[in-house]
């Protein structure tokens, strides 16, 4: 097998992988209910995340603040040297794949001292994260294995190099989450091509 077979092979070994979203957002249509009601009622949106749960958190990031203007809301990225800090009336949106991630949960609790709402996005009900959560989002794949998801070992055995499930479920969510707020929002798609433009360098034609 040369190297073009090997990535095509992997590549439906991910989009079959990818197949079990629905089925697991499905099981939590009241969360997500409540997700957009706290995204609805918050001052500013705080996200957070470290090593490859925090690249898809800061994807996120990025996403949600082309919509800031519509929600009427801040959305600040807690990595960030310039930012605001989390008060009360905010919501921070912390993803963490085992929920132990120990600068994830010191943000957490600051918010939490702060009274703002944490939302966790992370594959254990029981973890650290979720104990300090408002609301729960499980997305599984985290690398403490056994704890509810089974199936998932079953069917893909932890084929993924360093594992990996957590994050490539998280990255598809978050981009599930985008193109939902955009609809039940009703905000236009050009708002997002409009942010672009505005951060994008125009040079003059050359003479």
């Amino acid at each position: 097998m040369d190297f073009g077979d090997t990535v095509v092979k992997n590549a439906v070994k991910i989009v079959d992988f990818l197949k079990v979203l629905p089925k697991v957002l499905e099981s939590q249509r009241e969360r997500l209910n409540e997700f957009v009601k706290i995204l609805k009622d918050s001052k500013a949106i705080h996200v957070y995340g470290v090593g490859r749960s925090g690249a898809v958190a800061l994807c996120f990031a990025i996403r949600l603040k082309h919509f800031e203007k519509v929600l009427g809301c801040k959305v600040w990225w807690v990595g960030d040297e310039v930012r605001e800090k989390i008060e009360e009336g905010d919501t921070l949106i912390a993803f963490s794949g085992s929920g132990e991630t120990a600068e994830v949960l010191i943000v957490a609790e600051r918010a939490k001292d702060a009274n703002a709402k944490v939302v966790a996005i992370t594959s254990f009900e029981d973890s650290s994260l979720a104990k300090i959560a408002d609301l729960v989002i499980i997305i599984p794949g985290g690398l403490e294995k056994g704890k509810g998801w089974k199936y998932l070992e079953a069917q893909f055995g932890g084929e993924f190099y360093g594992g990996g499930e957590f994050e490539l479920l998280a990255y598809t969510f978050q981009e599930v989450l985008i193109s939902s707020i955009g609809e039940y929002f009703g905000i236009p798609k050009d708002v997002v091509i409009k942010e672009h433009e505005r951060d994008s360098i125009r040079r003059k034609p050359s003479l």
